[in-house]
C-alpha cells in the first residue's frame, strides 16, 4: 500500500466513524428522572399548547389540528406534522404526543393520505424524527420523569399504562382510567374512577404505590406551589384548593366551573351558567374577577406570553389573548 493510498483509507476511515458517531448520537435518547412534561391545566384541556426551549408547540385547528411551533410572540410558525395531535409534551429537544390520523393536513398526499394511523409519538423539535412509540388508542399523555404515562381507551372503560421514553418497558399501571396529567414532585396526583373519587397521589419512584390525599368528590387536580386545586363535585364543581402540608381545605371560586388552567399569577376558568357563560380571571386566592370573554368556552391552555381557548360549537376554531392584556380576545391564525 502507497502512502497516498494509506492517507486516503485513513481519511475514509475517519469520515465513516464521524458518520456512524453522529448518526449513534442522533439515535439517542435524554431522559432523565427530574424531567417533566406540560402544564396540568393545559393537558386536562387536551394539551393543545406547549412551552419548551424558547418555543410554543401547538395543534393548529386552522390545519387539522396538526403539530405547529412558533416563538412565544406568535412569529415564525412552522409545520411539524402532516395529522392531527394532542397531548403535547416534551423535554431534552425531544416532543411526545398523541398523533391521529382522522385528521390529516391538506397538503398530505401519497400513500400517507390514505394509511389510518394513530397512537404515541416522539420526534425532535424541528419535527425530524418522528417515530411512533405505540400504537393503540390512547388518552391523556403526560411525561413523569423517565416515562411517558397514558390511558388506554377499552371497552371496559380503559387502563393507565406507562412506556420510557426510549420505547422500552411497556407495563399496565392501574386497571382503570386514571388521569396521569397532574405531575409534581415525582407523583401523580388523580380522582378516583372506579371505588371513589377522592385525590390520590401516585408515586412513580416508589413502584407506583397510591395513597389518599383527600376524601370527596373531587376532579381535575393541579398542584400549583404548596396547593392542590380541584373543582370541588360535592359544592357544584366549584373550585377549591387544599394544603399539600396540613390538608386544610379553603374554597376559591364559588362559580361552577366547566374546565380551568392557571399559572404563577392567575386562574384561568369556564364559568358554567346557562345565562351568562363566559371565560373568567381571578388571581390565585380567588380575588379580582374579571371577564375575558362571553360565551361558552372550553380547551383553555397557556403559554408564557398569550392564553388560547376553543369556543363550544367551533372546534375548527382556537382563539387567543396576551396575558398582560393589552388587546382583546381575537381568533388565532397561524399559517406557515
Amino acid at each position: 500500500m502507497t502512502k497516498r493510498t494509506a492517507v486516503t483509507f485513513a481519511i475514509i476511515t475517519l469520515i465513516i466513524a464521524f458518520v456512524v458517531a453522529v448518526h449513534i448520537k442522533d439515535q439517542q435518547i435524554a431522559m432523565f428522572p427530574s424531567d417533566h412534561g406540560n402544564l396540568a391545566g393545559n393537558l386536562h384541556n387536551s394539551g393543545l399548547v406547549f412551552e419548551m426551549d424558547g418555543k410554543v408547540f401547538f395543534s393548529n385547528p386552522a390545519d387539522s389540528d396538526c403539530l405547529y411551533s412558533m416563538d412565544p410572540n406568535e412569529n415564525n410558525p412552522k409545520i411539524l406534522t402532516s395529522m392531527g395531535v394532542k397531548y403535547i409534551n416534551g423535554a431534552n429537544g425531544l416532543l411526545y404526543f398523541y398523533m391521529d390520523s382522522t385528521k390529516k393536513s391538506g397538503n398530505l398526499s401519497g400513500l400517507g393520505s390514505v394509511t389510518n394511523q394513530y397512537g404515541i409519538y416522539r420526534c425532535k423539535t424541528n419535527g425530524r424524527n418522528q417515530v411512533c412509540l405505540l400504537r393503540d388508542l390512547c388518552g391523556e399523555v403526560q411525561l413523569c420523569g423517565e416515562y411517558l404515562y397514558f390511558q388506554v381507551k377499552k371497552n371496559n372503560g380503559g387502563t393507565l399504562e406507562k412506556i420510557r421514553v426510549d420505547q422500552k418497558n411497556r407495563s399496565v399501571v392501574a386497571n382503570e382510567k386514571i388521569s396521569p396529567v397532574c405531575y409534581s414532585n415525582g407523583a401523580i396526583y388523580f380522582s378516583g374512577v372506579t371505588a371513589d373519587h377522592n385525590l390520590h397521589a401516585m408515586q412513580t419512584a416508589a413502584g407506583d404505590s397510591i395513597s389518599t390525599v383527600l376524601e370527596g368528590n373531587y376532579f381535575n387536580p393541579v398542584v400549583h406551589g404548596d396547593y392542590i386545586y380541584y373543582m370541588n363535585g360535592d359544592d357544584n364543581y366549584s373550585l377549591w384548593r387544599a394544603n399539600l402540608a396540613s390538608g386544610e381545605k379553603q374554597p376559591i371560586i364559588p362559580e361552577r366551573l366547566d374546565c380551568f388552567a392557571m399559572d404563577d399569577n392567575y386562574i384561568y376558568y369556564a364559568f358554567s351558567d346557562p345565562n351568562t357563560p363566559s371565560l373568567k380571571r381571578c388571581t390565585l386566592t380567588g380575588g379580582d374577577t374579571v371577564v375575558l370573554f362571553d360565551g361558552i368556552v372550553n380547551s383553555i391552555n397557556l403559554s408564557s406570553k398569550y392564553l388560547y381557548f376553543k369556543v363550544y360549537g367551533l372546534d375548527d376554531v382556537m382563539y387567543h389573548m396576551p396575558l398582560n392584556g393589552s388587546s382583546p380576545a381575537s381568533i388565532f391564525v397561524s399559517a406557515y
